[in-house]
């Protein structure tokens, strides 16, 4: 997931951006980056939110965190 993850914010955000507030989040959910399932998605996705209105506004924020969700969910097969 943390491929797809990039792949998704990298192009909104930056590399090193999207790297760096992919990695802070899996420590605060206490997980590596390398070892993000989708089951962790929507859960990343809401934590990540706040942090996304900085650069994206409120709107642009909400977008993101509801595609975040959808590719957990597209990647477990739901």
């Amino acid at each position: 997931m943390n491929r797809q993850i990039m792949e998704y914010l990298t192009p909104m955000l930056g590399e090193a951006t999207a790297a760096n507030m992919l990695k802070h989040y899996c420590v605060r959910m206490k997980i590596a980056p390398e070892d993000i399932q989708a089951s962790h998605m929507p859960d990343l996705a809401v934590a990540m939110r706040p942090m996304l209105a900085v650069w994206l506004g409120s709107a642009g924020a909400e977008q993101v965190s509801i595609e975040l969700a959808r590719l957990g969910r597209k990647a477990a097969g739901k």
